[in-house]
């Protein structure tokens, strides 16, 4: 690598930093849509939400209402509402997710560098993060919290908490965005603010400058800004209630979780492989850090995120994964230790060449990550244009009850492999179909939680009715929910290979009770029936 001896780091990194920025951007747009769990369905609700709005005479007025509740996981739905007024969905969706993708990087290289301008190479990093498992699943607004997160905190840092009245207003203002994205983001800035500002004291104490008037201050800002949002919250939590659930971990099973890198990894062998090489890269930085500061008998101010590191990694294990009706809490929490950890890597000077050799290793890993998840977005698309082929057969206007019959890998492949989580990426892909469509999905899951903008109307929610996955389906489920609301679903779609379902015969005569089949995919991975 002599060649790199010349180079300017930081023009260097910069040129790094926007290559990845520019190719984290292309798979978005290998289809018309970007495929994920859950993404389909805040989009639907969106143009449901548009509709309820500003066209008194659409269908969806019969089954929804608007929740007026101000609520975390609202941001998406605020985001895509402007946009649908003059776009097509599908262009919404793809501003949001590009914006997501811009964003991310630029928010953690600002945090990055208010904690040690020296050390904005290590930003490097966060691109293999970009395309992570609670992307994957479609969490769309806990993605776009950690971005108000990386700039809530870093902006706080900047200002050492002293902030005049303007600064102050929009301190409030990114909490209170971060509190509509997702509650877990406004734990960990406020954890994390609080122990830096215990840290900022201690160390004026330790200098002797401490000045009361300063920590006063800076205590009252703080409240102040999350303010608004523990109103909100609690305001939540009265309608959704603040049931937990608690699931057993043993501390094994959470140690190869962690150093396999579940929160990015779902595609595989390969894809844990490549997940564990980053956890490697991280732990023998972190362990060299500690080492260098040891031997040289040099501390560093925020170093106290060590600290947070090691009580977060505590607090995880002992974590709910349910609460208040929000679950899957622990993918996420682990995506927060590794955003932690990079941020105490931040914290020290490293030498020059050391930089530049660093920044290309984690530029190369970065590119080899992104050619790997690439090649299995493709994949994944060419089963999501099949399962889309089905839209054209339905009228518009109608009722649909979608089911996925099996379970299947995250790129739509027969499932042969257990994860902790599954990710079904045709779970929801049906909401494509109904908003292309005009039609209304009986599997809106959404519309049955407390927490989102839309709701079904009182009596009907098909959830109580139908299981989300179709193998579950049972006898005179859909005969049942039609006697109930008064509804029969104008039709039914099936997804994957129904003769692999253990109770597939039970699944067919239900629906063969009513339904007549009246078109299948080229491969007869989608059926439609009709209502007779």
């Amino acid at each position: 690598m002599a060649f790199l001896q010349n180079i300017n780091l930081g023009k260097l990194t910069d040129r790094l930093f926007y290559t990845l920025l520019i190719l984290h951007v292309i798979p978005l747009f290998f289809g018309k849509y970007f495929i994920t769990q859950d993404g389909p369905s805040h989009l639907y609700n969106a143009v449901i939400l548009k509709n309820l709005i500003f066209n008194s005479q659409s269908i969806y007025h019969q089954y929804f209402n608007v929740n007026t509740t101000p609520n975390p996981n609202w941001l998406v739905t605020a985001f895509y509402l402007p946009f649908l007024a003059f776009l097509p969905p599908f262009m919404a969706e793809k501003l949001f997710l590009l914006s997501y993708i811009i964003l991310l990087p630029l928010s953690f290289r600002y945090l990055i560098r208010q904690i040690n301008p020296q050390s904005s190479f290590i930003s490097l990093i966060i691109f293999p993060f970009i395309y992570n498992i609670t992307f994957y699943l479609g969490f769309f607004n806990f993605c776009f919290s950690v971005i108000f997160f990386c700039y809530s905190v870093g902006y706080w840092i900047s200002l050492k908490g002293n902030l005049n009245i303007k600064q102050q207003l929009l301190f409030i203002l990114l909490i209170t965005i971060t509190f509509f994205s997702h509650p877990i983001s406004i734990f960990m800035e406020a954890m994390l603010m609080g122990v830096i500002l215990i840290s900022w004291f201690y160390s004026d104490l330790k200098s002797k400058k401490g000045d009361n008037k300063l920590l006063m201050k800076r205590v009252l800002g703080l409240i102040v800004g999350f303010l608004p949002s523990i109103v909100f919250f609690f305001m939540f939590l009265q309608k959704s209630g603040s049931a937990i659930v608690f699931t057993e971990r043993n501390l094994k099973g959470y140690l190869i979780y962690l150093f396999q890198n579940f929160d990015i990894s779902y595609f595989g062998e390969t894809d844990l492989i490549l997940n564990t090489i980053m956890v490697l890269l991280l732990s023998i930085l972190l362990i060299y850090n500690i080492i260098i500061r040891k031997k040289n008998k040099k501390w560093y101010q925020n170093d106290v995120l060590y600290i947070v590191l090691l009580i977060f990694g505590f607090i995880t294990f002992f974590s709910p994964e349910e609460f208040a009706g929000g679950s899957v809490i622990l993918v996420r929490l682990v995506l927060y230790g590794n955003i932690l950890a990079i941020f105490c890597l931040a914290i020290a000077n490293y030498p020059e060449k050391g930089k530049l050799y660093l920044s290309v290793v984690f530029f190369c890993f970065a590119i080899v990550y992104l050619g790997f998840r690439s090649s299995r977005f493709l994949k994944t698309n060419e089963k999501f244009n099949e399962y889309m082929s089905i839209g054209k057969y339905i009228p518009e206007g109608k009722t649909i009850l979608p089911f996925v019959v099996l379970k299947s890998n995250s790129d739509g492949s027969p499932l042969d492999t257990i994860r902790d989580i599954d990710i079904n990426v045709f779970l929801h892909a049906s909401n494509y179909i109904a908003l292309e469509r005009n039609l209304v999905s009986f599997e809106n899951y959404e519309a049955a939680q407390t927490y989102f903008p839309i709701q079904w109307k009182r009596g009907i929610n098909p959830g109580s009715y139908f299981p989300e996955y179709g193998e579950n389906l049972m006898d005179s489920s859909i005969s049942t929910f039609a006697k109930n609301t008064g509804y029969w679903p104008d039709y039914i779609l099936l997804w994957k290979l129904p003769e692999y379902a253990s109770n597939d015969n039970l699944i067919l005569a239900e629906i063969k009770k009513h339904y007549a089949l009246v078109q299948a995919t080229e491969h007869k991975y989608a059926r439609l029936f009709k209502r007779l």
